[in-house]
């Protein structure tokens, strides 16, 4: 889209990749990346409002599905999450620079009976989409499929550091591991096409939603349709009692290689004027997603006129600052709503100037 456009009435699916690919987020290379991203999910969900619905990681990717109140809200919710995620990447692997190529791709979804169950669908399937060894509860890294599924906890585990090396700067010393480590839960919100049913009648629906999955994305039939879940005759007590194994701490992992290491290090992306058009045969992706093509249509005719209005306020804005700085009075420029850096810090930059006025408007 052109530009960032955000309604509260919406839900978002994010995704985010890593440079150039590199499996930077590998769970079975490193077992600690699934507790420590649920950590730093649930941290920041405590910082904003921002309602969570369901994610997935990967070793190079993950999906997720949101929604927050405001835009602001929001980034500022991807910004603590996604940089958590790199920081610890980085701190893991021994490596230095970006870890996400670029911006996350945020696209709004319509609520609806069809699409939410469809997207939600996507996103359980990853890892059995990725490797045919993989099932809708194996994988090692963060998701939420236990979860949604069976109501089990998304309990991660954050190591402060940060207080670590302030103790270990003082005469008393480091105190053992236990005193640094939280266990932080998640809270998962149910999709809205979903809310008004009963409990029972919810985990059915998400028990559904991850047996369309395993049809979908399943690659190894030797499985068949005995074992729609694809747990191999695993008990859901057994599965409960390993979701709540404590890891190992972060700093107990043996140092990688440096071959891998080097493997697992990508350079910058190229510049998109340099990239070739993808000729794979894949569709293009929407940008909104729908039940019906018509309420795709309308949408992004409304996103039209937003867009014209963004422009026009942008052309206003620099005129303004023009006058601004050639000492004259300027005035306060509106941005449409609910675009970003429109609706909370750009009113109140104007309130701390005294620009109170809209163009045409009287002081």
């Amino acid at each position: 889209m052109s530009i960032r456009y955000y309604h509260p009435e919406l839900l978002f699916e994010v995704t985010s990749r890593t440079v150039g690919g590199a499996f930077l987020f590998d769970p079975v290379a490193c077992p600690e990346f699934g507790p420590a991203f649920h950590a730093i999910i649930a941290r920041a969900q405590r910082r904003y409002a921002v309602k969570v619905y369901a994610y997935f990681a990967m070793s190079n990717h993950y999906h997720a599905i949101y929604s927050a109140p405001d835009p602001d809200t929001m980034a500022d919710f991807l910004c603590e999450v996604h940089a958590g995620m790199a920081r610890y990447a980085n701190r893991v692997l021994e490596r230095h620079g970006p870890v996400f190529a670029g911006r996350c791709d945020v696209r709004p979804i319509l609520p609806g009976d069809k699409i939410l169950p469809e997207r939600l669908c996507y996103i359980m399937g990853q890892a059995i989409k990725a490797d045919s060894k993989w099932s809708l509860v194996n994988w090692p890294g963060a998701n939420t499929n236990r979860a949604l599924m069976y109501g089990e906890p998304v309990v991660g585990r954050h190591f402060d550091y940060h207080q670590q090396t302030l103790d270990a700067r003082r005469k008393r010393g480091v105190e053992v591991d236990e005193a640094y480590s939280t266990l932080p839960e998640v809270e998962l919100s149910v999709l809205p096409c979903w809310e008004s049913l009963p409990e029972h009648e919810i985990r059915a629906k998400y028990q559904a939603a991850g047996a369309e999955a395993w049809r979908t994305f399943a690659k190894d039939q030797t499985r068949g349709p005995m074992d729609p879940m694809g747990w191999g005759g695993v008990q859901t007590a057994e599965i409960a009692g390993q979701s709540q194994a404590t890891p190992p701490r972060p700093a107990t992992v043996a140092p990688l290689p440096e071959e891998a290491r080097k493997s697992m290090t990508a350079a910058r992306p190229k510049p998109a004027a340099a990239r070739k058009p993808r000729d794979d045969g894949r569709k293009k992706k929407p940008p909104v997603h729908a039940d019906t093509p018509h309420l795709a249509e309308r949408f992004m005719e409304a996103f039209a006129q937003v867009c014209a209005a963004h422009a026009k306020a942008r052309a206003d804005l620099a005129e303004q600052a023009q006058l601004a700085l050639r000492g004259q009075q300027a005035q306060a420029v509106k941005f449409p709503l609910y675009t970003f850096a429109a609706v909370a810090r750009t009113g109140r930059l104007a309130a701390e100037m005294g620009l109170t006025s809209p163009i045409g408007g009287q002081r």
